[in-house]
């Protein structure tokens, strides 16, 4: 229901307006993290992410950092993981059979795939 008031205007009361439903798209995407030990030493963990849509190759956000220890390297990781993805954190694994001096994994890998609306 439109009120017409003395100046001319139209005021519409909150019952005529109608709620519409916009139709989202959402999309594939995909957060992949790794975290890789330099082996010179004292070689600091090389943590490195990067965002991209599914199926497409150029990426929409890609950084690293270079951090003392892994932990410190992974808590990094799990900060972005929550700054750019609707989740709390990801799953780091193994990757490859890179080793240390002192035959610790040297590098390990995740992925975390979700959905961004568009």
């Amino acid at each position: 229901m439109v009120q017409q008031i003395m100046s001319g205007y139209q005021v519409a009361t909150y019952s005529s307006i109608r709620k519409e439903k916009v139709m989202v798209k959402k999309i594939s995407t995909v957060f992949h993290a790794t975290l890789n030990k330099n082996t010179e030493k004292a070689g600091a963990w090389i943590a490195e992410y990067s965002i991209r849509y599914d199926g497409v190759e150029e990426p929409i956000k890609n950084e690293f950092s270079a951090w003392a220890n892994a932990s410190a390297g992974k808590r990094w990781l799990k900060e972005m993981v929550q700054a750019n993805t609707p989740r709390k954190s990801i799953k780091m694994v193994e990757f490859g059979d890179r080793k240390d001096a002192k035959g610790k994994p040297a590098t390990f890998a995740g992925e975390l795939a979700y959905k961004v609306e568009v």
